[in-house]
């Protein structure tokens, strides 16, 4: 969902395409030459791009998400004669001490 929708703005759209497209050509030189490709080369124009990628996304989903939001561990459900004690439990270990 929020991943498809920041994969739809065009300039992170282009840059996984850039690098796809440079992948994809440098993997065709390896298979007709047989010479492994210039890992700089990888790095510059594959790997960065990608990584780039990969981070404003991180930086896009972490600002989207609230930051005193409660994540539950599983999703088994607190069996109700529980409820109360583990409320306070964690009541308890958001305290300051």
């Amino acid at each position: 969902m929020i991943l498809g929708l920041l994969v739809d703005q065009p300039d992170l759209r282009n840059l996984v395409a850039r690098a796809r497209e440079r992948a994809r050509v440098l993997r065709q030189e390896y298979k007709r030459d047989l010479t492994k490709p210039d890992w700089a080369v990888v790095q510059l124009q594959v790997m960065k791009p990608l990584v780039e990628v990969r981070d404003r996304i991180a930086d896009e989903l972490a600002r989207r998400e609230s930051s005193d939001s409660l994540v539950p561990i599983d999703r088994d459900p607190v069996p109700s004669r529980y409820s109360d004690l583990v409320r306070r439990y964690y009541e308890e270990l958001g305290k300051e001490k």
